[in-house]
């Protein structure tokens, strides 16, 4: 038989790294069975206990087979076992062929998945490069200070993900994220990303992930097409008839897919007035940066956590002020054991970014500090967007250039000082003492300092051992398109848009939703 028991909590302390394969013993104790009778068993969640500190705790939900007669003994853990429900992705009839996806992030990949089980041969056109180039010029990037434009932390296979930890965390509730989740392992993830409550990839090992993925959608007929930047859509007649390409050359099609990511601001801004859209509200913010050990000690209760549990992230949030007068703040892309990257495309501009690789192991933790400008403040998307390209300069030029980054601490962006900044950092191009509390809009400024005291108050310390480096302005699309909320087509017909450049996702797992449910749209509205 097949039940489903929660685990009574396992001390981490206790527990090895490999943990999730050692679960046997522990579950025939809770059960009240012999070990041998424990023939199988599927981990369904796993999460951490830190209620407790420093008795930090795992947690473990299993699907388990037992032997033939045997039965559990009364424990009010145990459920009867339940099959979830599975998504499948579209499978009747199509006559189209060679649809385009425009952008290989993951919104890009897993429509293009999709189309490709279905016999569609999609094309996927993408102005960045694979991920063995791609990481040859960021390397070269990281010597030279000099970005390439078309290759970069943010252009390439994989999206701006794919160099930002791997994050998937997500909010939504549904049977594709399984799918996802489990097309991610096929491809080479770990399996505990399918049941762990705050999965990740690590930077080191997602761009091997983010290439067998690739090759999948080869194998069913897909192709790819790397420095192949979208000039224009051929809109006539309110009918999508394919793209134009930097180089010039026509590629026709039916069905033209937008999942473009949110840092591409000139194509999104050549389709203002030709598509219908919305203003929303979107995220800026600073990155601040904390020694590891602090983190640990104040999530955890010790400064060096056990294997099984590693490093310790976090995740806080503000409200908004009473009055409404100050806007809500939290922490977004959190990279226990990481590093703040520069996610630019350009060497007049700055943004920062955080990553981290599948080990977790640097002596620094980061995360993003964000708030929310809401819809009404700019009168036009092009407006929203020249505020966050002005921001990135102004950026730029307080860390003095060469991707220097200006930073100052927690305490001092409070009270409105410049002081020393540490001697050590994870961002690799060095800091520059800076006032980031006048460069910010006085709205974001006001906000993210309510939260500091906030979070210094929940986590103490968070203030003193804080500082605040860069800015955040690659985190949402300040514009959404429309789209019909069954049909998913556009204002113009043969036109669909899906991820977060264009509105409807925010992260790797729900872009990668987004594509899935796009594709399976697409091929009921063209049988």
């Amino acid at each position: 038989m097949t039940i489903t028991i929660d685990l009574p909590p396992i001390p981490a302390a206790k527990a090895g790294s490999g943990i999730d394969r050692e679960l046997a013993p522990f579950i025939a104790r809770a059960v009240r069975v012999r070990p041998e009778d424990v023939l199988d068993y599927r981990i369904v969640r796993k999460s951490i206990d830190a209620r407790k500190k420093p008795a930090v705790a795992l947690l473990f939900r299993a699907d388990v087979d037992l032997a033939e007669g045997v039965r559990p003994i009364g424990n009010p853990n145990i459920r009867p076992y339940t099959p979830r429900e599975v998504y499948r992705p579209f499978k009747g009839k199509t006559s189209l062929k060679n649809p385009l996806v425009i952008g290989a992030g993951p919104a890009g990949l897993f429509a293009a998945l999709v189309l490709a089980q279905a016999g569609c041969t999609p094309v996927v056109l993408e102005r960045g490069r694979d991920v063995d180039r791609r990481r040859r010029d960021i390397e070269a990037f990281r010597a030279s200070r000099t970005p390439d434009p078309e290759s970069n932390y943010l252009y390439g296979e994989g999206g701006a993900g794919t160099w930002s930890d791997g994050k998937l965390f997500t909010r939504i509730h549904e049977p594709a994220v399984m799918y996802v989740l489990e097309t991610l392992a096929e491809c080479g993830a770990d399996p505990s990303i399918t049941y762990f409550s705050h999965p990740h990839l690590g930077s080191d090992r997602l761009p091997g992930i983010i290439a067998a993925l690739r090759e999948k959608i080869k194998r069913l007929g897909g192709t790819f097409r790397w420095d192949s930047r979208v000039e224009e859509l051929l809109i006539r007649d309110g009918v999508c008839r394919g793209v134009r390409l930097a180089n010039g050359e026509t590629l026709e099609s039916d069905v033209v897919i937008t999942a473009a990511g949110h840092s591409a601001r000139t194509f999104t801004r050549s389709l203002f007035g030709r598509v219908k859209s919305s203003m929303k509200g979107f995220q800026v913010g600073i990155r601040i940066e904390h020694p590891q050990e602090f983190i640990n000690a104040a999530q955890y209760g010790m400064v060096i956590p056990p294997d099984s549990v590693g490093s310790a992230p976090y995740q806080v949030v503000s409200r908004p002020s009473q009055d409404g007068r100050i806007d809500g703040a939290a922490s977004f892309c959190m990279c226990p054991g990481g590093e703040i990257i520069a996610a630019v495309t350009d060497a007049d501009h700055l943004s920062t970014n955080g990553m981290s690789n599948a080990a977790r192991d640097g002596q620094f933790a980061n995360a993003a500090l964000i708030t929310t400008i809401p819809a009404g403040t700019f009168a036009s998307p092009g407006d929203a967007f020249a505020f966050l390209d002005d921001l990135e300069v102004w950026l730029a030029q307080a860390g003095g250039g060469g991707c220097v980054a200006p930073a100052q601490t927690a305490r001092d962006f409070l009270n409105g000082k410049t002081g020393r900044l540490p001697s050590e950092t994870s961002y690799c191009f060095g800091l520059a003492p800076a006032r980031l509390d006048s460069i910010m809009p006085a709205p974001v400024t006001a906000s993210l300092r309510r939260a500091l005291v906030h979070f210094d108050s929940i986590m103490p310390g968070f203030l003193d051992r804080g500082v605040m480096i860069g800015g955040e302005t690659h985190v949402s699309s300040p514009v959404r398109f429309d789209r019909d909320r069954e049909t998913y087509r556009s204002s113009v017909n043969g036109l669909y848009f899906c991820g977060e450049g264009a509105g409807f996702a925010g992260g790797i797992v729900s872009a990668a939703v987004d594509g899935l449910h796009t594709a399976d749209a697409v091929l009921a509205n063209h049988p």
